[in-house]
């Protein structure tokens, strides 16, 4: 029985892992807004010290549903993810991080040093 019960409580975990993970070929399409700031494979953004380019998608996403919960207050950046989804961020994020490497590279710039990949 409890070999039964382990194997329920793996199918859940993988299941909410995969629904989790984004796509990021999905993602390109939904990021067409995000990339006028944060830029894409071709393009650094207007605010070029703000490219997502290669970053860690999980923290990417971190980031984007504090946006989106009302923890982290930027009146652009909450007006710019408050239709997108749990999957929608997934997928941006995926995208994000498959760029390998930000367009334009700034040595020393990170900016993502106060975000916690386990934090909600």
């Amino acid at each position: 029985m409890k070999a039964i019960q382990a194997l329920a409580l793996a199918a859940v975990v993988l299941s909410t892992h995969a629904v989790a993970s984004g796509d990021p070929v999905t993602g390109e399409r939904k990021a067409t807004t995000c990339m006028a700031c944060h830029g894409s494979a071709s393009f650094p953004g207007i605010f070029p010290l703000v490219q997502l380019g290669g970053r860690d998608a999980d923290k990417i996403a971190t980031k984007t549903n504090k946006y989106r919960s009302g923890k982290l207050i930027s009146p652009m950046m909450n007006l710019a993810v408050m239709s997108l989804n749990d999957q929608d961020v997934a997928d941006v994020s995926a995208y994000y991080q498959k760029l390998g490497k930000p367009f334009l590279a700034i040595p020393g710039m990170r900016g993502d040093e106060d975000i916690l990949a386990s934090a909600p």
